[in-house]
């Protein structure tokens, strides 16, 4: 998806601006120490969503009071906005169509607008860029957990702390469960899964877990109190309401065991007395009704979901193939002349115009679509699970209903009140000497059900094939790894050079193999050339892996932060005749600057989006060889003065 941020603009309160204009492409803003540079980064986190500021304190925050930045992704400009933190940092997160103009900005364009809480802003952002993981909570944990816009910006940045770091690759690492999070959610960055996989893992885990408990009390005989109070209790029930007794049901298994050996004994004076049994029976028949009232809104959403997904994605389809019929309509010519007599045919050129407006609904409608048909597996999932607790309820009642009627009301062994009462009286003795035996109904139907639903999924899921795609993923980034490390400055006892990264362990470790394969990690790696080798290799490496991605939600944007640091720590380009390595320093940083360029254009070409990369260095480029091309990626020049405030 086409995604690049248009500029960092901030507002003092008066409404004065300071700006750094961005394109597609390589970015470049340069000049000399503490001019704000690494600050943009910084601002640009804190708009996506930070939950705290690290903008530098001082000189930019006592100015800011509104950061903006301005934002393409896919066919709209999205105005993402938010108030300093003194402020309260609240949002903004305003759609504006693609042609948008972001000179139009300005602190009076948000007056007409309503800010919104962090929370609320960053879902329509991750709405904007497709990201709908809505729970992906994996065996074991209760609480659900979402693909996050936070985890993607570690892929994104490269602060100056990082840039040239042995012991670390990644922004936010240093906290265990971010980082935890940020490599299981690689796959859905990546586009190779989305929330159907992820409903049918929960629905699997919820599936082991049941036959774990059937299982269990298959092989132990559980006599627990879920299943006391399940049978027995009802059997007592029975007896009380043919005694016309009344019973208390909010008492412990314990104590149904205790009234259970301890029975009232039937009154002769109660002999037509009916009244009891009828209410009980009348009862579980509400109850009952009840809950298929239930059962049919819970099916009727399920029904509502199925046909709403159903329909978006024929809809969605159906579009598609009108914008395949209508591609023709990009080729409009503003007049058409007769062949035959040379005249001007203006009915042609008026169809066209219908046509290209056709195109633009299509184009729009499909927008729409593709928001609002995002996958319902999950409410589906839980509809489904909430259908099946339902269905065992009904079971239960439908068992203890035809009970009373068969034995109770219409049977015709049992005729008079008093052997229906010492039936009953039997059924609770024959029960509580069932369970000093342990003899209880089987489970071996529910498991074998469970067996068969679980082996149903295990193969869906098996269909995803997510292992396979981890593998090219990282095979892919490992290739085109190696393919930059040929052009960037690395020691010679590590050539040929055979960098890997642990994608597939999911340790997210870099590190080089020798011949003998042996593995020389980053960290055991010496000189800052080879660290910020590895980095610009691995990070333009992701860029390329995930714009090569279709499904990709992740936003094409980069940010590297003085990458010539290790060869120039305070931009100092100039040579000095008598030290004979400036030279080849100078040499590294020209290579890797053109390394830089020509992958973020080639990455582009190859695969039909640009992605953009904002580089910030002391280095301005004048004693480089390709100093006419860095010259034009430059955005600002922050000497003699200037800076970002």
């Amino acid at each position: 998806m086409e995604c690049n941020i248009k500029a960092i603009m901030v507002f003092d309160e008066a409404g004065k601006l300071r700006m750094v204009p961005m394109e597609a492409g390589v970015n470049i803003v340069t000049g000399e120490s503490k001019t704000g540079k690494s600050a943009l980064v910084e601002i640009i986190d804190y708009c996506l969503c930070s939950s705290r500021c690290t903008i530098p304190k001082g000189k930019i925050t006592d100015y800011s009071y509104l950061y903006v930045m301005p934002m393409l992704i896919g066919r709209n400009v999205y105005v993402i906005a938010r108030y300093n933190w003194q402020s309260g940092g609240k949002m903004y997160v305003i759609k504006e169509p693609e042609d948008f103009k972001i000179d139009k900005i300005c602190l009076n364009y948000f007056a007409n607008h309503h800010d919104m809480s962090v929370k609320d802003a960053q879902f329509e952002i991750e709405a904007a860029l497709g990201l709908y993981i809505t729970n992906m909570v994996s065996d074991g944990e209760k609480q659900g957990k979402k693909a996050s816009l936070r985890n993607m910006v570690s892929y994104l940045f490269q602060h100056q702390n990082l840039m040239a770091s042995k012991f670390a690759l990644f922004y936010r690492f240093s906290d265990f469960y971010k980082r935890k999070d940020i490599i299981e959610q690689f796959p859905v960055f990546a586009g190779m899964i989305g929330q159907e996989y992820y409903s049918d893992l929960i629905e699997l885990g919820y599936l082991r877990t049941q036959l774990k408990q059937k299982q269990k009390i298959l092989k132990a005989n559980d006599k627990g109190t879920k299943y006391v109070k399940e049978n027995l209790q009802p059997l007592l029930q029975d007896y009380y309401a043919l005694l016309n007794i009344p019973f208390n049901q909010d008492i412990t298994a314990q104590k149904l065991l205790k009234l259970a050996a301890n029975l009232p004994e039937f009154d002769d004076s109660e002999l037509f007395n009916e009244s009891g049994i009828a209410e009980r029976y009348h009862s579980l028949n509400k109850q009952l009704d009840d809950l298929r009232d239930q059962e049919r809104d819970v099916l009727i959403k399920i029904d509502n979901l199925d046909d709403a997904s159903s329909n978006g994605m024929a809809f969605t389809d159906m579009l598609h193939e009108l914008k395949d019929q209508t591609s023709a309509a990009n080729n409009i010519n503003e007049r058409y002349t007769c062949p035959l007599c040379g005249n001007n045919c203006e009915e042609i050129s008026e169809d066209d115009v219908k046509l290209l407006e056709a195109t633009e609904w299509l184009d729009s409608e499909l927008e729409i679509t593709n928001k609002y048909t995002s996958d319902f597996s999950e409410d589906v999932r839980k509809l489904k699970e909430l259908h099946g607790e339902i269905v065992d309820k009904i079971k239960n009642l439908w068992k203890q209903i035809k009970t009373i009627e068969q034995r109770f009301i219409n049977s015709k062994e049992l005729v008079s009140k008093r052997e229906r009462v010492h039936y009953a009286k039997a059924k609770i003795l024959l029960y509580t000497e069932m369970t000093s035996e342990g003899l209880f109904e089987g489970v071996d139907e529910d498991i074998n059900t469970l067996n068969s639903r679980i082996a149903i999924l295990e193969e869906k899921i098996k269909g995803f094939d997510l292992d396979t795609k981890k593998a090219k993923a990282q095979s892919f980034l490992s290739d085109n790894m190696n393919r930059l490390a040929l052009k960037l400055d690395f020691e010679e006892e590590y050539r040929p050079i055979n960098l890997n990264f642990g994608l597939v362990d999911e340790t997210f470790d870099l590190y080089h193999l020798q011949k003998q394969r042996e593995k020389i990690y980053l960290y055991e790696m010496g000189s800052g050339a080879n660290w910020v080798s590895c980095h610009i290799a691995l990070f333009l490496s992701f860029l390329r892996y995930f714009a090569s991605q279709n499904d990709s939600p992740i936003p094409l944007i980069m940010f590297f932060d003085q990458p010539s640091q290790v060869y120039f720590p305070q931009g100092n380009t100039e040579v000095d005749t008598k030290n004979k390595l400036s030279q080849a320093d100078l040499k590294a940083v020209n290579q890797m600057y053109k390394t830089i360029f020509d992958e973020i254009n080639s990455i582009g070409n190859d695969t039909g989006v640009l992605p953009q990369i904002l580089v910030v260095d002391h280095v301005n480029g004048n004693d480089l060889d390709i100093k006419d091309e860095f010259a034009s990626y430059i955005r600002s020049d922050w000497r003699n003065g200037e800076a970002l405030i």
